[in-house]
């Protein structure tokens, strides 16, 4: 099924391309294109001094949707550009963050004094080499 959408958003921009071109002309959509792609660039740049740093680490939902953005924006391409300004905007990003599975959600987002190592596993090993 992932396979099908990554094959079929290609076929989408072309229409796309197309569509914006017949309504607003050759140079408007090349224009667009450039100028989402300087946009892109610009949330893409990391200038991170220790004020900026402590800014993400509380809220890195923020800083992931912007540069998850910036990416969506550098590929040519309306229907890439149109859902990385839909992810730059807060209020649409919570409909974003509700398509994620529960399972990345908890993975990501587990407790910091939870840590993995806690399990205790009991292994049996052989030696393969010894006669």
């Amino acid at each position: 099924m992932n396979l099908k959408f990554i094959l079929f958003i290609p076929f989408v921009e072309i229409m796309l391309f197309i569509l914006f071109g017949d309504f607003l002309g050759f140079f408007p959509v090349i224009f667009l294109i450039i100028a989402s792609g300087l946009v892109g660039i610009y949330f893409l740049r990391t200038d991170i001094n220790i004020e900026n740093l402590q800014n993400i680490t509380n809220k890195p939902q923020d800083w992931i949707y912007k540069k998850i953005a910036g990416l969506l924006l550098i590929i040519p391409g309306f229907m890439t550009d149109f859902i990385g300004l839909f992810l730059l905007i807060k209020t649409l990003r919570n409909i974003f963050w509700g398509y994620i599975p529960q399972k990345t959600k908890d993975y990501f987002y587990t407790d910091v004094k939870k840590t993995r190592t806690d399990e205790i596993i009991d292994v049996d090993y052989k030696d393969l080499d010894e006669k």
